[in-house]
């Protein structure tokens, strides 16, 4: 399961190169990916989603991102 509000380092798929981190919306109601080319997510590029609940977020990122690397 993607894990919410944790930085994470794209090693595969057409994402790759990118770092991600995914936030749950309240309005509008989903989650919501970020996008950015650095670590700290200060210099944040491309906003994907909302997607509306947790599997079509589980679906984006098999398709696009299929292995990220998670930091604590």
């Amino acid at each position: 399961m993607t894990p919410l509000s944790q930085t994470g380092f794209v090693k595969e798929g057409a994402l790759q190169g990118w770092f991600v981190r995914v936030s749950h919306m309240e309005t509008p109601k989903g989650f919501l990916v970020s996008r950015a080319r650095n670590a700290a997510m200060d210099q944040t590029l491309i906003l994907d989603g909302i997607f509306p609940d947790r599997d079509k977020l589980e679906v984006f990122f098999q398709t696009q991102a299929p292995v990220v690397e998670w930091m604590d």
